[in-house]
């Protein structure tokens, strides 16, 4: 899902690929976005991450709950991203078993494969663009020109493809003029003919009673 609540967007990626593996220092490498058109309709160019803020403070979380909960648990780990050619690559190093028994959960699944998505924290750092034909670009496709990279969490699977496409809606919608739509001349409504009820028709009923009986 492409979630705005606290202006951070994401990426789930699914399928994760494992490159590297160091049981002494519980790490995974892993593949963590590439180049490639992803599920929203979008492309984060490799060549234009930030990564300065990140190799900063790599926190790794679950689920990205380090932003809703104020469990310390939810931090699993810490993460060193880097380019390596034409994809983004992530170092995550799970925090021992004896101080998050959680991080050990989410490390052990991970190997065993049952937990197989990584999704990215990221900010906009320069204005996007629709792909441009002349360029070889998609024209439906929305390109980043500059994303930096803010956190990266563990996530059981991918978010929900609605909420990317409705966001990606909205971000169309702020570049492309406004479209004037002319309503169709509506027709006065028919008068509403109100049923009558039983009392109605039981005072009609009266009346007509007393009208002969006066003839």
């Amino acid at each position: 899902m492409e979630e705005k609540k606290d202006n951070i967007l994401r990426r789930q990626i699914t399928g994760l690929e494992l490159r590297a593996q160091d049981p002494d220092r519980r790490m995974v490498e892993f593949v963590a976005s590439t180049n490639a058109v992803d599920s929203y309709g979008t492309v984060l160019p490799v060549d234009k991450w930030d990564l300065s803020r990140y190799a900063r403070n790599g926190v790794v979380g679950y689920q990205h709950d380090i932003y809703y909960s104020d469990d310390p648990d939810n931090v699993i780990g810490r993460g060193e991203a880097f380019i390596d050619g034409d994809v983004l690559a992530i170092r995550i190093f799970f925090e021992p078993a004896e101080i998050n028994r959680k991080a050990e959960k989410v490390y052990q699944k991970v190997l065993f494969g049952s937990i197989n998505a990584v999704s990215v924290g990221f900010a906009a750092t320069e204005p996007g663009h629709w792909g441009q034909e002349r360029a070889g670009e998609e024209p439906d496709v929305y390109y980043y020109n500059g994303q930096e990279l803010l956190e990266v969490s563990v996530v059981n699977g991918p978010s929900n493809p609605e909420a990317g496409r409705r966001s990606i809606e909205e971000e169309r919608a702020l570049h492309e003029p406004e479209r004037v739509v002319e309503e169709e001349p509506q027709s006065d409504p028919e008068p509403e003919v109100k049923a009558p009820d039983s009392d109605d028709i039981q005072f009609r009923l009266t009346i007509a009673r007393a009208t002969r009986q006066l003839a």
